[in-house]
């Protein structure tokens, strides 16, 4: 089911799951992507599994509101060497924000406490939710994610520009597939198949939104504004589940390593031979190992 929803903080789009009664699981999208990205048998899995799936799109994607700053080419590139470099990053918004955004959506359902779960960029935001709000986080689950720190959060230099081409301008629905099969190609796990038909889920809510190409440049603002989040990790005391790809071009496998050695009594979950995705081949083992740890972590 599709809502949209009116928080103190703003509008959100969101596609809930399952049955309300079931656990909740909050699962946070990453860089550029809408809720509609996530696999339909990723979620089918976690719902058969007992889950309560909540799938919002963060600010700046899908159906929910925009930024408004603008962040040119040369702006972003000169951000990400400042940022390599050990220097602040100025943005419109943090992951702290974007963290608060999912707080309010829970309020706004309802929902007191949930497992929460991310992707790349939604993996950070889950990180800084468990750490503002521990006490409504009945789990964390970071996936294909980093800890912010410099050193082993940056990828391959290739893999990081291919990612970061702007989306078509246009809806030009072949533009758009090739452009998403293009950075998928880069990033992920060699040999999938992405098909039109999953492609086309993602497009058809850009379409319809009409979400600007700025938006993903927002976001990644962002990333580099909110800076290393080992310190706090380590104050952190949920139990919490990293799942990362052993071909992780983008964030490498250190960082999920670094994540999980940070935070106290994390389980690591190496994928061997998967890249920055959520490969086709391996979606169900991971939907199993989430909701393994949900229920590990759940009373019921």
């Amino acid at each position: 089911m599709e809502k949209m929803l009116l928080t103190r903080r703003g509008r959100f789009g969101c596609r809930l799951y399952g049955d309300p009664a079931m656990p909740p699981l909050v699962l946070l999208t990453g860089l550029g992507m809408n809720a509609a990205s996530w696999p339909e048998p990723f979620l089918t899995r976690l719902v058969r599994k007992g889950l309560y799936v909540i799938a919002p799109d963060n600010r700046d994607s899908g159906s929910s509101m925009l930024g408004t700053e603008s962040v040119s080419k040369t702006r972003m590139f000169a951000s990400i060497a400042k940022y390599i470099a050990g220097g602040s990053v100025h943005a419109e918004y943090r992951l702290e924000d974007m963290a608060a955004d999912t707080e309010s959506i829970m309020d706004e359902l309802g929902i007191e406490r949930a497992h929460i779960a991310g992707i790349s960029m939604g993996g950070m935001i889950a990180q800084v939710f468990a750490c503002r709000a521990p006490h409504r986080t009945v789990s964390l689950t970071s996936m294909s994610s980093a800890t912010g720190n410099v050193i082993t959060g940056v990828g391959n230099p290739v893999a990081i520009r291919q990612a970061l081409q702007p989306a078509p301008s246009t809806k030009d629905r072949l533009a758009w597939r090739n452009y998403l099969r293009n950075v998928m190609t880069a990033i992920g796990t060699k040999n999938e198949i992405y098909s039109d038909e999953a492609l086309d889920k993602i497009i058809d809510v850009e379409f319809e939104y009409e979400v600007p190409p700025q938006a993903k440049m927002r976001q990644l603002m962002a990333i580099l504004a909110s800076g290393d989040r080992r310190e706090q990790l380590r104050q952190l005391s949920v139990p919490t589940l990293v799942i990362h790809g052993t071909a992780d071009p983008l964030l490498p496998l250190r960082a999920g390593k670094e994540t999980a050695e940070c935070i106290e009594g994390a389980r690591f979950m190496p994928m061997e031979g998967m890249g920055h995705d959520l490969a086709a081949s391996r979606q169900l083992e991971m939907a199993d190992a989430v909701a393994a740890h949900c229920y590990g972590t759940t009373l019921r």
